[in-house]
């Protein structure tokens, strides 16, 4: 059983076998993972691999979910591997474009043909969203620009996890040193 968990969306998300489980947390991704995993998997010595969302995301979020996969996946000894974090929505949307708020008034966005990403991820204004794409189908967890939907753990099992397992953020972080 793969053990899949992506906390790089505001929708903290994990998936086992046919469990999934997800909490809408902006914030606090840390506080819920644990529980949710435990929903999803109560048995851990069932888990033979774990696949874990590397972003793109905001950075704190997307940290949480990476640390966990990487320190559960020693701990088990098991195989890890990484998924972009959109992926699984295009996979679902099969042609389009799948976004995700990357705060700064801005969205990490990729294209997706029969559900393979063939363009970006890119980090974007959402106007630009539009004009880059033009008359494609959008989706993803940003209010008003296009249909919503969340991330979910669930669905990066569907894609291939062929990623180093490491953050990938798009930009730099907000805190700078003193």
């Amino acid at each position: 059983m793969i053990l899949a968990m992506d906390t790089a969306t505001g929708f903290c998300t994990a998936a086992c076998g046919q469990r999934s489980a997800g909490i809408e947390a902006p914030r606090g991704h840390a506080e819920h993972l644990a529980g949710l995993i435990r929903e999803v998997a109560p048995d851990l010595s069932v888990v033979t691999g774990i696949v874990v969302g590397v972003g793109p995301g905001p950075y704190t979020g997307l940290r949480v979910g990476v640390v966990t996969a990487l320190t559960m996946a020693e701990a088990l000894q098991v195989p890890l591997a990484g998924v972009c974090s959109l992926d699984g929505l295009g996979h679902r949307l099969g042609d389009g474009v799948v976004v995700t708020d990357a705060r700064r008034r801005e969205v990490f966005a990729a294209r997706y043909s029969d559900g393979v990403r063939v363009e970006g991820p890119v980090v974007i204004p959402p106007v630009e969203v539009g004009q880059r794409w033009p008359g494609m189908r959008v989706l993803g967890p940003y209010p008003g620009l296009g249909e919503l939907a969340q991330v979910d753990a669930a669905d990066l099992l569907q894609v291939p996890a062929e990623l180093p397992v490491a953050p990938w953020y798009l930009r730099e972080p907000d805190a700078r040193p003193q």
